[in-house]
């Protein structure tokens, strides 16, 4: 269910979020009065009192929840450009480095940066990993560390090498680690009670204002979309994506050309 979402456009998204929790607002008074009859003004304008103060609860949690999400999006984001800059420097060590030895290792590296792109980014949606791109790091990681350094400055380019592939498995394991965020369920539990309460207390207006609850449902899923848009860093049309992966497998093959 979650993944058919995430596969919806902003706007279907947008659409399907506002259309359902604005026909819940605007029901709900309807309903009640279809089944219940009419409420007292005084029952009215307490529903009234409590429902605004729940709603200013409910927009704090939302717009805490937004930033929230926000910021992992961005802590991936900003992972994935360290990774890339990893990749580009280890590129450029091993060309200093010099020596038909490292021609074979420079491919390894292009092509475990490519296998990020094309075989394991697709597998990070579903919380997953490329056994592929594993086992071309893997290869990475001994063929680099097989090198023998014959001289004072080979020595010294390949201690930076081995900091940086060193630096790589670590970015590796954040950004797969990175699967995993996400807003915390008990977020999406508290806006649940919340949105829940409103409706309840919708029920007691008058039904006369039926279409300005629907109006304020919209404005509710208008942020609660917000939210959903950012929550998964590895899903939807907000995710992160590997463009500075990319960038830098063009700065690797201008370097060979």
């Amino acid at each position: 269910m979650i993944a058919f979402l995430y596969s919806l456009s902003n706007v279907a998204l947008t659409i399907l979020f506002c259309s359902v929790v604005a026909l819940v607002f605007t029901a709900a008074p309807l309903l009640r009065a279809r089944l219940f009859g009419d409420v007292s003004e005084a029952k009215a304008e307490i529903a009234r009192t409590i429902m605004t103060a729940v709603t200013g609860f409910t927009g704090v949690v939302l717009a805490f929840s937004l930033v929230q999400a926000q910021g992992h999006l961005r802590d991936v984001e900003k992972n994935v450009e360290i990774e890339a800059t990893q990749l580009r420097q280890l590129d450029r060590l091993l060309a200093n480095y010099g020596g038909a030895d490292v021609v074979p290792i420079r491919n390894l590296v292009r092509d475990y940066a490519w296998s990020i792109v094309s075989d394991e980014w697709p597998k990070l949606s579903e919380h997953s990993y490329s056994e592929r791109t594993s086992e071309l790091f893997r290869t990475l990681t001994e063929s680099v560390l097989t090198l023998q350094p014959t001289s004072p400055r080979a020595n010294a380019i390949y201690n930076d090498m081995v900091r940086t592939v060193d630096q790589l498995a670590e970015s590796r394991q954040g950004r797969l680690g990175a699967t995993d965020l996400g807003l915390p369920p008990i977020f999406w539990e508290v806006i649940g009670i919340l949105m829940a309460l409103l409706v309840v207390f919708a029920a007691f207006f008058e039904r006369q204002r039926a279409l300005s609850l629907g109006g304020l449902g919209v404005g509710l899923a208008l942020l609660i979309t917000l939210v959903f848009f950012f929550d998964q860093p590895f899903l939807g049309h907000a995710q992160a994506t590997p463009e500075p992966i990319v960038k830098t497998l063009r700065v690797m093959h201008d370097r060979v050309s």
